[in-house]
């Protein structure tokens, strides 16, 4: 593995050991250890598996066994492959795993800068979460809610409740509705600058140069921002007319 990845080697290690610390732990609790127990010796595990299997799934159908036995006898593709279940322990939607799937398989293709590029993506998709993914793929001309495009009209149509929080509280006196959305707003704000500290997306320069409110940002995505959309399967490798 490489120096900047931080997960264990797999096999039975020290987290291994730390699962069975932890495991005896629980009993010196009396009230919550047989609860805990269950959590780390059976709820965690399957889940965890399941989630392995159902990547290992999403990986076998785009594949071929030559090809991934000649691609796992090369380190980087080991590599890849190992970093593919250990994020897919973690991934909590199908979406999730058939990104991680679609990143592993097409690094297993490659070499030279395109696998390295691969390998950056990987990485990015470890800091991101769904929700964050819905957000850049906004941005995407592939999905504009222009008239005519039906594709992005049913991605809005599919995450309203992400790119527009609260759309269907508005004009009603609920307190805690309106609570709720503009809690919404701002976690979206943090995650566009995460994304934009990344460099998948990009501030509008046309837009900054207009007078507005200091608090008034816009984005665009970048480059890189389609390339990781493409990549991960988010959106399909046409270019920016959709699927």
């Amino acid at each position: 593995m490489p120096e900047e990845s931080q997960h264990p080697p797999l096999g039975d290690t020290s987290a291994s050991t730390a699962l069975r610390i932890g495991v005896g732990l629980t009993g010196a609790v009396p009230l919550v250890g047989a609860v805990l127990q269950t959590a780390l010796t059976e709820t965690i595990r399957n889940v965890r598996l399941d989630r392995v299997e159902d990547y290992l799934r999403y990986l076998q159908a785009q594949i071929d066994e030559l090809m991934l036995k000649l691609a796992l006898e090369k380190p980087e593709g080991l590599d890849l492959f190992e970093e593919g279940l250990w994020q897919s322990t973690r991934a909590l939607s199908d979406d999730r795993k058939k990104y991680i799937a679609e990143l592993v398989v097409k690094g297993l293709q490659e070499t030279g800068l395109e696998q390295q590029e691969t390998r950056h993506f990987m990485r990015i998709l470890e800091q991101l979460d769904d929700r964050q993914i819905i957000l850049l793929a906004e941005y995407h001309p592939a999905n504009s809610p222009t008239v005519g495009n039906e594709q992005g009209t049913r991605f809005h149509e599919a995450n309203r409740n992400v790119v527009q929080p609260g759309h269907a509280v508005d004009d009603i006196l609920d307190h805690t509705s309106q609570e709720e959305a503009q809690r919404g707003a701002k976690l979206n704000e943090i995650m566009r600058r995460h994304l934009s500290s990344l460099g998948l997306l990009e501030l509008d320069q046309v837009f900054g140069s207009i007078e507005m409110q200091p608090s008034s940002q816009r984005y665009l995505i970048s480059e890189a921002g389609k390339d990781f959309l493409r990549c991960i399967g988010a959106i399909s490798s046409g270019g920016d007319n959709g699927q």
